[in-house]
């Protein structure tokens, strides 16, 4: 819920436009697509992978945190 006296329509102008910007990466030998979320830290959107184990691993849930080498930018 949003509280304002500005109109609605200029609070959520351009919201309509974005886009975020999703990356594959290649994370303890697993294959995920990411979502930065700084220089050293993205967000998991999805698991790519053929081993049905991969996806019960509670760190590669969708909506985890991982934490990124300093060598493997997400950029």
């Amino acid at each position: 819920m949003l509280w304002t006296i500005i109109p609605v329509e200029t609070v959520m102008a351009g919201l309509d436009n974005f886009q975020p910007q999703y990356k594959e990466l290649t994370w303890k030998n697993k294959t995920l697509l990411v979502e930065p979320q700084g220089m050293a830290e993205a967000k998991v959107i999805r698991i790519i992978s053929s081993d049905p184990l991969d996806y019960l691993n509670p760190q590669l849930q969708p909506g985890q945190i991982i934490k990124l080498k300093e060598n493997q930018p997400v950029f």
